[in-house]
């Protein structure tokens, strides 16, 4: 309700039940918050094991319109121990991973549509993409990072990646609007092309190579991907809420601040330090130094 103050000027008064009553209310009193543009959104996520839980559940709960979740690796034991949204029933009946996420999260907020896919990244409907306002890789092999990017990059849809690994994680944000900024695909090492082809998993059987050697299973512990999985969210939420701004303005709402385009945010769990360092443009990139083909 509205009531006058000594100036004369209308004041909204807010009681405490109607406060209370809005699972939003909080988030909303965030200057330079829009929920509209929350409630809206679709958010394409790549990944829905350790990260991806937690990426899907601040997003859920802060109310995004529709995720859209690809994955078709199933739920083992092993996975317990760092995703939220996994129980060990559906660890014992080795559930696929976004069909259980998808129950939790219904549960979490009923609002939110959930659209699971289980197909690998390189078989969906590549239209998934440019329907997408903005992209997530949780994903645990570079390739399928790289494609995510590439896709993205073409669409000219923002896309947030992010990788851990023991106590160390990274994030990192492109955008093709801003044309100076690097891509994921810049820059990348011989090492980085070498481990395209071991594609790790966080389930199943250990991967074994050409030679017979097995390649060990990534070292993950549920600090590091709660920490990681929340600075990713954090990015989606500044590219839901400050792109329209810096398409009319050239620069990013400064209430909910620039996204990490072309920047790397590093976190080191042993030394307790976060460092940003800016990626390199590489004029030789194919995915967002050519021009592209209409």
């Amino acid at each position: 309700m509205e009531k006058e103050d000594k100036k004369g000027e209308d004041v909204k008064v807010y009681e405490i039940e109607s406060i209370d009553s809005d699972m939003y209310d909080r988030q909303k009193r965030i200057i330079g918050w829009d929920q509209s543009k929350i409630s809206n959104a679709t958010i394409l996520i790549v990944g829905v094991g350790a990260t991806g839980n937690e990426v899907v559940k601040n997003l859920v709960l802060t109310g995004i319109g529709k995720l859209i979740l690809i994955d078709y690796d199933f739920i083992n034991i092993s996975n317990l121990n760092r995703c939220v949204l996994f129980n060990s029933q559906s660890a014992q009946n080795k559930d696929y991973k976004v069909d259980v996420v998808k129950n939790a999260c219904e549960e979490l907020n009923p609002n939110t549509e959930i659209v699971g896919i289980k197909k690998d990244l390189k078989d969906i409907d590549k239209t998934l993409y440019k329907k997408s306002d903005v992209i997530c890789s949780c994903l645990d092999n570079i390739e399928a990072r790289l494609e995510a990017n590439n896709y993205a990059y073409y669409y000219g849809v923002p896309f947030v990646d992010s990788g851990i690994e023991e106590f160390f994680g990274s994030v990192q944000s492109v955008y093709s609007g801003e044309e100076e900024a690097a891509c994921l695909q810049c820059n990348i090492s011989n090492a980085d092309l070498d481990l395209m082809w071991q594609k790790f998993s966080c389930t199943g059987e250990e991967i074994e190579s050409e030679n017979g050697e097995t390649i060990a299973k990534i070292a993950t512990i549920i600090t590091t991907t709660s920490i990681i999985g929340g600075l990713q969210s954090q990015q989606v939420l500044k590219f839901l809420l400050g792109l329209d701004y810096f398409k009319e303005n050239g620069k990013w709402n400064p209430h909910i601040g620039k996204p990490l385009i072309g920047k790397q945010l590093n976190y080191n769990g042993l030394l307790n330090k976060f460092n940003i360092f800016e990626k390199i443009k590489s004029p030789d990139c194919w995915t967002c130094s050519y021009k592209k083909e209409e």
